[in-house]
């Protein structure tokens, strides 16, 4: 299996308030981030914490009010990000296909002896079905307890 280079962003704004000038920036693991809470919100917060920022001072509220620009991307990210914006529904979707293509590859090597599943696209979409309803039914199970 082809494992993808780190996906990660670099983001930044700038902006001035009161005569001073900021401009934070910063480089996004997203893989980190999709982990740990599943999509890319909070990158104002991030940016913020990198020049000593908190949510009760003016300059926060300032910031807020800015577009995030991102360059710099590698893995997944390279495909979704375009003149300093990031696609972040894209890359969204393509992380989590991306995810459930490492579950299921070494089932399909395993069991039917299949080394590159996009030779095998109807027993890919099989698979990644099968792996959907699986997740379904676990997050049922886990809610009833």
């Amino acid at each position: 299996m082809n494992h993808p280079a780190k996906n990660s962003v670099t983001a930044s704004l700038q902006f001035d308030f009161r005569g001073q000038s900021f401009k934070p920036s910063i480089t996004v693991d997203l893989d980190s981030l999709m982990q740990r809470q599943g999509d890319l919100n909070g990158l104002h917060d991030m940016l913020a914490a990198s020049i000593g920022l908190d949510s009760y001072r003016h300059e926060y509220d300032v910031m807020l009010l800015h577009e995030i620009t991102f360059s710099e991307p590698s893995g997944l990210a390279m495909d979704f990000t375009l003149d300093g914006r990031l696609n972040f529904d894209g890359f969204i979707e393509a992380w989590q296909k991306q995810k459930m293509l490492r579950s299921i590859e070494p089932i399909a090597r395993k069991h039917l002896d299949i080394v590159d599943l996009d030779q095998h696209p109807d027993i890919c979409n099989a698979l990644l079905e099968s792996y959907r309803l699986g997740q379904i039914a676990h997050s049922r199970n886990n809610f009833r307890q």
